[in-house]
C-alpha cells in the first residue's frame, strides 16, 4: 500500500453562496502547517522509559525530570503520551509536549534534541479543511442531471447483484463531525465517539456553528454507506455495511485536530476501514509509525489526495500503508482540484457529472434544498466512496489482508490514462479509476472448483474447449482429462482432443491464497462414432406479448431428421404453414405467463431431447384481473421511467389496508422542468417534461368476447412545491382515457389527500386485445422539501362488467350516499313500484346479498349494512313492479 490521504475537507456546492464566518476554537499563529505549541518526540527503541502515564494518557510534569531544564526556560504547558496503540515499542516511548510560547518551538525542539535517549523530535502535523463555496450547483442542474453519476461510473448495480455487503464489515469515518441521527445513517451507525471530548459517546456535529461547515463528515459518511434501498435519500456502494462515526474536530470545523487519535480509537474498536477525508503537508514519524501498527492490525486506511492540483505529498494520503484517492469526473478525467503524484493509488469520482451535478450528492448535518442531503466535491468524496467499496470487498472475503484488498482495489481499476484530459499526469493517477464490479468479482476468497464444456458428447479426433466455472477466482488451475491430449493442462480454459471411443473423467483442482478446491466428473465425457442428436435450439426472444409470434431455431448437432416440440402451457398455435413437427417452427402464444419448451430429436442413431424450463414469457393481462403488490414486486406491468424520474414498489405508496403500492416520483435535482408549481399545462406535463414521465406498462389486455370493460384503482398524490409539478393519466393503446367523471389529468388538491378510487369505462376498446399504461409526470423526489412529487397507485382492478349497467329504466332512479360509503349505505329510489327487490353485485355482475319487500314508497330511505363486504367497487339494483335502476357504489 502507499501513503495517505488528504486532509483538506471540500464542503459544499449548494444553491446559495455561502457567507464566510469568523471561526473561533483553534487560530494558528505561527505555522498553518502544524500545531501551535505542541511537539513529537520519542526515545530511542534500546532505551528503558520508566515515566508513569495516567489513565487519560497524560503525565505528571514531575515524574519527567529529564524536562527539567525546559520547564525552566520555557512554558510547559502539559506531557502525554499519545499513542499506545497494542502496546507498540515504538508508541509507547512516543510522547506529545505541550506549551504557551509558539514562537519558541524551534529553541525547545533543539534543546529536546541536545538528549542523547531521544531518537527524534518534530513538529505536530496539522490537517485542516479546504472550503471552496461554490454556486454553480443551481445552474448546472438546469438540464438533465444525474445524482448518481457517482455510482454509475463505478457500476455499483452491477456489483450489488454479487454481493450487497455485510453489516458485519465496519467502515469508520473519521472526520469533523458525523451526525447519528441522519435518517438515512441512523440505522447504519453501530458505534460512535468524540475525541474531542473524552466520554461523549457519539460524532454529532455541536449545537453551533454554520451546519453547512459541520456537514463534511456526514456528507463522507453517506457517501461510503448510506441506507440503501430504504425509499429516502441517497444509495450508497456500501450498501449493507456498517459506519462507526468519529468527530474530530472540537470548535473548528476547518481543522481535523483530533485526527490521528480518532485513527487508534477507530482501530481499537473494530473498525476494518478507515476512511480520512483531510489532509496536510506536514510529514510525521510518529503518525508513520501509528500507522504501522494499525496495519498489522490488518485494517484498510484510506485518505484523500488533496484539492489543490499539485504533485506536493499531503499527509496522511502519502503515508506507507494508505490507499491514496485522487479525484475524477464523470468522464474519467482527473477534476481540476485533485493533487497527482507518484503516491496516487486509485481514482475515485469526487468532481463533476458531465450534465450536472457539480459534485456527489450525499448526506448532510445542514438543510438545504434537497432535505438534510447536499452535493460536494473533492477529493474528500472520492475518498470515502472508495473506502465504502473496500468494505464491499470485505464483505466478499473478509480474511483479506490490507495488501491484498489493494491488490483486488487496483488490479480491477479502469486504465484512464489513455482518456482524453489525462495526458498530462502520466503515471500520476495511481492504478486508475475504481471499478466496483471489477472488484467484487474479482474479490479472491476460498476456490470453489467447477467447470464445463458446451458439448461432452463427440465423435472422435474432435477438439472441444473446456471452461472454468470456478468461484474464489483461483490463480492456479491443474486440469486431468482421462484420455485426452494434452491428458494435463494448467490452462484456465484449454482446449482438448480425444481420439478413441469411449466414457472418459475429467477432473479440475484450483488453487488461491486462500485455499484450494477439487472438482473430479466421471465419465463426463462421451467419444463415440455413432452419436445420437446432441440437442440445442433457441429463440428470436424470450419475452414476447400475448398473441405474438416467435421463431424457433433448432441448433441440434449430428444431423436430426425428425423433430418434435412441445410446450407447456400447450396455450400456442403454430403459424405459417410450420407445426410441432417442423424444424424450426413459428410459434404464436395465446396466454400470458411462463413457458417450458421442450425438444426431441432424432437420426439413425436414436433420439435425444432439451427441455428449457420457464424459457419463454408472455406479457398480458387475461380479465378479471388484480394487482396489488403485495409481494413487493409489479407480477403484470413492465415499471420505467425517463431520466429525471422514477418508479418502484414499496410500502410508502401503500393504500389503507395494504402492504405496498406503485410509486412514481420525479427527479432529486431542480431544473429542467416546463412549467410552474402553479401553471404547468397538461400539455407541458405530457408534451414538453418527457424526461419526467414513469411508467407502468402491459402491452396486451384480453378483452376478446367482452363488451363491456373497466378500470379501477386507488389514486393518491403529493407535492412539495406545486400541485401542478405532480401529474397522473391513463393511456389506452397510446390514447388518453377519462375516468366516468370525464377527467384525464390528475393532480393533488393538498399533501394530505387520502387515496380516491378513480373508475375508467374502457368499454370502446371492449372485444380486443389493447396495450394499457399508466402514466406519471413528476418533477421532484420523494420526500423533496416536504413530500415531493409523488403519485401512489394500489389496487388495479381491470374487469368484464359485460352485463352489468348502471342506469335506469321506466324513468326509475336511484340516490345512494354516502358514496365512497364504510359501514351503512343509505339509498333512495323513484319510480321503481311497490314491490322492490334489492341486490348488490360485484364488479364481474354476481349477486353477493339481496332482499325483497313489499309496499316501498318514491322517496323511502332504507339502508344497507356494508360491513362484511370488502373495500371496492359494487352495484346497488333495484328490480321493481315498475321500473329497474342501477346504481355503482364504493366502499372504503
Amino acid at each position: 500500500m502507499k501513503r495517505g490521504f488528504i486532509s483538506k475537507l471540500l464542503l459544499p456546492t449548494t444553491f446559495i453562496v455561502l457567507a464566510l464566518i469568523s471561526l473561533t476554537g483553534i487560530s494558528q499563529t505561527y505555522n498553518r502547517d502544524f500545531m501551535d505549541g505542541q511537539v513529537y518526540f520519542k526515545f530511542n527503541d534500546q532505551v528503558q522509559v520508566d515515566i508513569p502515564v495516567n489513565a487519560d494518557r497524560t503525565v505528571d510534569p514531575e515524574n519527567a525530570p529529564f524536562l527539567n531544564a525546559i520547564r525552566q526556560q520555557f512554558d510547559i504547558t502539559g506531557l502525554s503520551r499519545p499513542f499506545d496503540l497494542n502496546n507498540n515499542s515504538k508508541l509507547v516511548r512516543t510522547f506529545e509536549l505541550n506549551f504557551s510560547q509558539y514562537d519558541k518551538i524551534e529553541a525547545i525542539m533543539e534543546e529536546l534534541a541536545k538528549n542523547p535517549d531521544l531518537e527524534y523530535v518534530e513538529k505536530v502535523p496539522l490537517a485542516y479543511i479546504d472550503y471552496t463555496p461554490d454556486d454553480s450547483l443551481y445552474n448546472l442542474s438546469q438540464g438533465s442531471a444525474n445524482w448518481n453519476w457517482h455510482l454509475d461510473v463505478i457500476n455499483a448495480e452491477m456489483a450489488w447483484d454479487i454481493n450487497t455487503g455485510s453489516p458485519d464489515i465496519k467502515v469508520a469515518i473519521v472526520d469533523n463531525a458525523v451526525w447519528i441521527d441522519h435518517p438515512d445513517l441512523v440505522n447504519k451507525i453501530v458505534l460512535s465517539e468524540d475525541m474531542t471530548q473524552p466520554g461523549i459517546q457519539n460524532s454529532n456535529p455541536p449545537t453551533g456553528g454554520d451546519p453547512s461547515l459541520w456537514s463534511h463528515g456526514t456528507h463522507t459518511a453517506g457517501l461510503a454507506a448510506a441506507e440503501t434501498d430504504n425509499g429516502i435519500g441517497v444509495a450508497s456502494v456500501g450498501y449493507n455495511v456498517s459506519l462507526i462515526g468519529v468527530k474530530a474536530s472540537s470548535s473548528n470545523p476547518e481543522y481535523v485536530t483530533s485526527g490521528y487519535a480518532g485513527l487508534q480509537w477507530a482501530a481499537n474498536n473494530g473498525a476494518d476501514v478507515i476512511s480520512m477525508s483531510w489532509s496536510g503537508p506536514g510529514f510525521s514519524q510518529t503518525n508513520q509509525n501509528l500507522i504501522n501498527t494499525i496495519h498489522g492490525m490488518d485494517v484498510v486506511m484510506l485518505a484523500s489526495a488533496g484539492n489543490d492540483n499539485v504533485t506536493t505529498p499531503q499527509y496522511p494520503a502519502a503515508y506507507n500503508y494508505v490507499i491514496n484517492v485522487a479525484s475524477t469526473n464523470e468522464d474519467d478525467v482527473k477534476t481540476d482540484f485533485s493533487n497527482y503524484a507518484v503516491s496516487v493509488d486509485v481514482c475515485a469520482p469526487g468532481g463533476y457529472g458531465n450534465q450536472g451535478p457539480s459534485g456527489l450528492l450525499s448526506t448532510t448535518w445542514d438543510l438545504t434544498d434537497f432535505g438534510y442531503y447536499d452535493v460536494y466535491a473533492g477529493t474528500s468524496m472520492s475518498c470515502p466512496l472508495t473506502a465504502g467499496l473496500c468494505g464491499l470487498i470485505l464483505s466478499v472475503n473478509p480474511d483479506l489482508t490490507p495488501d491484498q484488498l489493494e491488490t483486488v482495489l487496483k488490479s480491477t481499476c479502469e486504465d484512464i490514462y489513455s482518456v482524453p484530459g489525462n495526458e498530462n499526469y502520466a503515471g500520476k493517477l495511481g492504478a486508475g479509476r475504481i471499478d466496483a464490479y471489477a472488484a467484487i468479482a474479482g474479490t479472491p476468497f476460498h476456490p470453489v472448483a467447477d467447470f464445463y464444456t458446451p458439448v461432452p458428447y463427440i465423435t472422435p479426433g474432435t477438439g472441444i474447449q473446456f471452461f472454468d466455472l470456478s468461484a474464489g477466482v483461483p490463480d492456479v488451475w491443474s486440469w486431468e482429462f482421462t484420455g485426452g491430449t494434452p491428458h494435463l493442462s494448467s490452462q484456465q480454459n484449454p482446449t482438448v482432443y480425444f481420439a478413441t471411443e469411449g466414457v472418459y473423467t475429467v477432473n479440475l483442482d484450483v488453487t488461491n491464497d486462500f485455499g484450494t478446491d477439487v472438482e473430479t466428473k466421471t465419465n463426463y465425457m462421451t467419444v463415440t462414432s455413432t452419436p445420437i442428436p446432441w440437442v440445442l435450439f433457441s429463440a428470436n426472444t424470450i419475452i414476447a406479448c400475448n398473441r405474438d409470434t416467435i421463431v424457433f431455431t433448432d441448433e441440434t448437432l449430428y444431423d436430426p431428421t425428425v423433430w418434435t416440440w412441445d410446450f407447456q402451457p400447450s396455450s400456442v398455435t403454430f403459424v405459417d404453414g410450420t407445426s410441432l413437427t417442423s424444424q424450426n417452427p413459428h410459434v404464436r402464444f395465446e396466454a400470458p405467463g411462463y413457458y417450458t419448451v421442450n425438444l426431441t430429436a432424432s437420426n439413425a442413431n436414436g433420439t435425444n431431447f432439451k427441455t428449457i424450463t420457464d424459457m419463454i414469457f408472455i406479457e398480458g393481462i387475461l380479465l378479471n384481473f388484480s394487482e396489488d403488490f403485495e409481494s413487493g414486486e409489479s407480477n403484470n406491468f413492465n415499471l420505467s421511467s425517463n431520466s429525471r424520474a422514477k418508479v418502484k414498489v414499496d410500502s410508502r405508496a401503500a393504500a389503507p389496508g395494504s402492504i405496498n403500492g406503485l410509486h412514481y416520483q420525479g427527479s432529486g435535482l431542480t431544473g429542467g422542468w416546463s412549467g410552474g408549481p402553479a401553471n404547468t399545462t397538461p400539455e407541458q406535463a405530457w408534451n414538453t417534461n418527457v424526461n419526467f414521465h414513469g411508467f407502468a406498462e402491459n402491452c396486451s389486455v384480453d378483452a376478446t368476447g367482452m363488451e363491456r370493460v373497466e378500470l379501477t384503482l386507488d389514486l393518491r398524490q403529493t407535492y412539495s412545491v406545486g400541485n401542478k409539478y405532480s401529474w397522473f393519466r391513463v393511456l389506452v393503446n397510446g390514447e388518453q382515457v377519462a375516468d366516468i367523471y370525464g377527467n384525464t389529468n390528475f393532480n393533488p388538491a393538498t399533501n394530505t389527500d387520502p387515496f380516491d378510487m378513480k373508475i375508467f369505462d374502457l368499454s370502446q376498446f371492449g372485444n380486443s386485445l389493447f396495450d394499457i399504461s399508466l402514466q406519471s409526470s413528476c418533477f421532484l423526489s420523494d420526500k423533496f422539501y416536504a413530500e415531493g412529487d409523488n403519485v401512489f397507485v394500489d389496487n388495479i382492478m381491470i374487469s368484464n362488467t359485460t352485463g352489468v349497467k348502471e342506469g335506469a329504466n321506466n324513468n326509475a332512479s336511484v340516490l345512494t350516499y354516502p358514496n365512497p360509503v364504510t359501514g351503512v349505505l343509505n339509498y333512495s329510489a323513484r319510480g321503481t313500484g311497490e314491490q322492490v327487490t334489492v341486490k348488490v353485485l360485484n364488479i364481474q355482475g354476481q349477486t353477493i346479498w339481496q332482499e325483497s319487500f313489499k309496499g316501498y314508497k318514491d322517496g323511502d330511505v332504507n339502508q344497507i349494512n356494508t360491513d362484511n363486504l370488502s373495500s371496492g367497487v359494487y352495484i346497488l339494483q333495484l328490480n321493481g313492479d315498475k321500473g329497474t335502476t342501477t346504481k355503482k357504489f364504493v366502499i372504503e
